[in-house]
């Protein structure tokens, strides 16, 4: 039995995949804003590679103006078409505690893990998001302030576990046809919950989940958030921070839960990545260069003259970045105009740009590919990883040793090509690795994800 830790892999399933600008492409595929089997070909791709779970962002905004959010699928309603295509793939739920109540949302989750037979997880996410005014989609729904939001999600979730967990006794059916007793006595329990912000009678009218416990997966930075994912949370669907910072920042999650009586090594982290893959690392930074061509700029900004000092105004956006920038003369902090503190993960920038034209846009890029590559950092709000399948998985096993993470969530950045590559090319290089499955090893997702039962 191999000691090696393993890597959880999940896949995004949006409509136009994750990239602002790569459904430009002329082999990306655009139907599934209206064709639900672009997406539906998602999960099985994720089940073909053997990965962990599929994840479908929610949303309820209305944003036309915004090509990632424009439509987003019902994830309940794709989750069970989904999970009747496939057999061991997990679905990663996402509900908004600020706008949708526990009752329903308990309902939901129990009838979609008794139809997929114990494959659910949900993502439970408190922001109000302002952006494309959800609360006027909402009427006089009442919703919270940004003060009042961590309360009502604490309450919500723990509202959720009552419902699911403590409604009902597992041997409910006592099927006495003799005595004509369909449903055994006393095995059903009102909650009975009266509290700030929901008043619940139970218990669900709905059989208890097939899983003894659904994993809940947290997102966000706030000290309110992280305090919700210690107490409630399996997993952590974190920003990647790099290696130095992200090893601090992995160690502090996990002593958070560890503070909470709960094992830290089944609390699972797991940032996003979107991924350009090719053939061959020269092939992947073509097509990542060819991507970033795509983005409407016309000129560098004010930020590029500030990190290198030199007056750009009068340099052609086409010149090589090495012939204009001296590198070695550049402050440890020069690239801090122009990435977030997440993206820069070395005290030294000199460093990190040399690394940027090494691995990810090639040492031939011009001012205007490294331009473009910032802003792609800037709005993807996570790291883009460019490479072959060696490179790809290179990256992924040294933060996996590293204990940057535990596992990835993996945005492909246009439909279809992508998804189908890291499967046929990483998996592979992964398994021989031996850190990555080459068979679903449980029935249920809790125990692919290893997580934690307890709440």
């Amino acid at each position: 039995m191999s000691s090696r830790r393993k890597l959880r892999l999940g896949l995004a399933a949006y409509g136009t995949g994750w990239d602002l600008d790569a459904w430009r492409l002329p082999e990306a595929t655009n139907a599934g804003l209206r064709d639900p089997s672009v997406i539906l070909d998602i999960a099985r791709t994720a089940e073909r590679g053997k990965l962990d779970y599929v994840f479908a962002g929610s949303a309820l905004g209305s944003e036309p103006e915004r090509l990632n959010r424009i439509f987003r699928w019902d994830n309940f309603v794709y989750a069970g078409h989904a999970a009747a295509l496939t057999k061991n793939l997990g679905f990663v739920m996402s509900v908004n505690s600020s706008f949708e109540h526990p009752y329903g949302v308990a309902r939901q989750l129990a009838t979609l893990d008794n139809f997929n037979q114990g494959r659910t997880a949900l993502n439970v996410v408190f922001g109000i998001d302002r952006d494309g005014d959800p609360v006027g989609n909402f009427g006089r729904n009442p919703v919270p302030t940004e003060e009042t939001k961590y309360a009502r999600a604490r309450e919500f979730t723990e509202v959720v576990n009552r419902l699911l967990y403590d409604s009902w006794d597992n041997d409910l059916l006592l099927d006495d046809r003799t005595g004509g007793t369909l449903v055994k006595p006393d095995s059903w329990h009102q909650i009975d919950h009266h509290g700030d912000h929901f008043e619940v009678r139970g218990p669900l009218n709905v059989s208890p989940p097939v899983q003894s416990h659904i994993p809940i997966v947290q997102v966000g930075l706030s000290e309110e958030s992280l305090r919700y994912g210690a107490d409630f949370a399996q997993v952590r669907f974190s920003p990647y921070f790099g290696i130095s910072r992200g090893k601090e920042e992995y160690r502090r999650l996990k002593e958070r839960v560890a503070a909470n009586g709960r094992d830290p090594e089944k609390f699972k982290i797991i940032p996003g990545i979107t991924f350009y893959l090719g053939g061959t690392a020269r092939e992947a930074r073509a097509k990542f260069n060819e991507i970033n061509a795509l983005q409407l700029t016309q000129a560098l900004p004010a930020a590029f003259t500030q990190a290198f000092g030199i007056d750009l105004s009068r340099v052609r956006d086409s010149e090589r970045v090495l012939d204009v920038v001296d590198i070695d003369t550049l402050a440890d902090d020069a690239l801090k105009p122009l990435l977030s503190d997440r993206a820069r993960d070395t005290k030294d920038d000199r460093e990190l740009l040399r690394q940027i034209l090494a691995t990810q846009i090639g040492e031939d890029a011009t001012l205007r590919e490294l331009y473009h590559y910032v802003q792609r950092a800037r709005h993807a709000q996570q790291p883009a990883v460019v490479g072959d399948a060696k490179t790809i998985a290179d990256w992924l096993e040294e933060n996996l040793e590293e204990e940057v993470l535990d596992g990835v969530q993996l945005f492909p950045p246009y439909h279809r090509g992508p998804a189908d590559l890291f499967v046929d090319l990483v998996v592979p290089e992964l398994q021989r690795r031996d850190i990555f499955r080459t068979e679903y090893e449980a029935s249920t997702l809790q125990g692919l994800l290893d997580t934690d039962d307890t709440y």
